[in-house]
């Protein structure tokens, strides 16, 4: 009996500033870096605010909730662990940050520009690593309450 090979799918790299990120992330919490003297959310995690230039901040949960703010639709595997097709979105937090995520929970010719998305992780099964993704909002959940 042949046990098939697999490739592992590519994990993040955490880095000094981005490790608090992914270590919520493993706990399934999404969390934002919040300046304390001007209030502005950020992400990617920074040392300064790209707003006030502090390098005074605290750390908050995210709502999960967001739009697609632009997407695309893979259809060439560019690693050899995705599977296709796939998309790649960059989403709104109500918050105000966006970020780079994959769009899961629908068929891929159902996603669109403004549609309400909420946060997931999927696991990466071989690797015991959770990343964030975003599926539709479902009816139970509600809409984005963003205006």
């Amino acid at each position: 009996m042949t046990e098939e090979f697999k490739i592992p799918k590519p994990l993040p790299v955490p880095s000094e500033d981005s490790k608090p990120f992914w270590d919520a992330c493993q706990k399934q919490e999404l969390l934002l870096q919040k300046c304390t003297d001007c209030g502005f959310y950020r992400f990617p995690p920074s040392i300064l605010c790209p707003r006030c230039m502090s390098a005074d901040f605290h750390r908050i949960k995210a709502s999960g909730k967001a739009r697609i703010f632009s997407y695309q639709v893979t259809h060439q595997a560019f690693y050899p662990a995705w599977e296709t097709p796939y998309a790649v979105a960059i989403v709104e937090l109500d918050e105000g940050p966006r970020l780079h995520t994959n769009i899961t929970g629908c068929k891929i010719e159902d996603i669109h520009i403004d549609m309400p998305v909420e946060l997931v992780f999927e696991k990466v099964e071989e690797q015991d690593w959770y990343l964030p993704r975003f599926k539709p909002v479902s009816k139970k959940t509600g809409k984005s309450n963003r205006k």
